[in-house]
């Protein structure tokens, strides 16, 4: 598992460098307001918004931020990685001390939600505070290539602005890292905060597959027309 681990970080990284994305904007930006015959300027029309992966994007508020931490710690969303997680140990008795019975799972259950929930916490204060767009917005009508790029770019960038360009951050690590590392301090036997940061490999992995659950599965609902690469 850590060489899985190892083989998506580095391939992440790959892409951050060779594929970054820039938003590209739908219309270029509009010149000096032409004026009329007695002098006076037209009114000149706003910019149209910049295309994000084949739909308009639009910076969110802080009430759609607030909207997509709540989803991202106790939606559907939040509730299919706990339980993704909790099901992983169960099947390894991962910590061995819980056993693999009802009340282990239980156990294990516990520990995963508070990681979720500390995760989502730690991700909203941080995009907050320095202004990103965590949320993520799925390639409409994209290659497999591009999907996956996405999917993996999510997890080591932020977009910024009205054009929604996207910038490297360490947002999404130390959000993924911070439940891991409380949980297995405070909650599991016999663990230590380096038992989260090799644990936190599965919160990353976890998110990742989320993401391309998005996008191979929820996005076909759309029939999106093919974009170019």
């Amino acid at each position: 598992m850590a060489r899985l681990a190892i083989a998506v970080i580095l391939a992440t990284v790959a892409v951050a460098r060779n594929h970054a994305q820039v938003a590209v904007p739908a219309a270029p930006a509009n010149g000096p307001a032409p004026a009329s015959a007695n002098g006076a300027a037209h009114p000149v029309k706003p910019d149209l918004p910049a295309i994000i992966n084949g739909r308009p994007y639009a910076r969110p508020s802080r009430k759609d931020q607030f909207e997509d931490y709540l989803r991202d710690s106790y939606g559907l969303p939040a509730i299919a990685r706990t339980t993704v997680r909790s099901l992983y140990g169960q099947s390894l008795d991962k910590p061995t001390g819980w056993g693999q019975d009802w009340a282990g799972y239980g156990q294990r259950f516990g520990s995963s939600s508070a990681t979720t929930v500390i995760n989502g916490n730690m991700r909203y204060g941080m995009e907050t505070l320095f202004h990103e767009d965590m949320r993520y917005i799925p390639c409409h009508g994209c290659s497999v290539k591009r999907k996956l790029e996405n999917a993996l770019m999510a997890e080591i960038t932020a977009r910024h602005d009205a054009d929604g360009h996207r910038f490297f951050t360490l947002t999404p690590v130390i959000a993924d890292m911070t439940g891991p590392i409380i949980s297995n301090s405070f909650w599991v036997p016999n663990h230590g905060p380096l038992d989260g940061v090799i644990g936190s490999r599965i919160t990353v992995a976890t998110r990742i597959g989320g993401h391309l659950f998005r996008e191979f599965v929820l996005e076909l609902r759309h029939h999106d027309p093919p974009l170019p690469d």
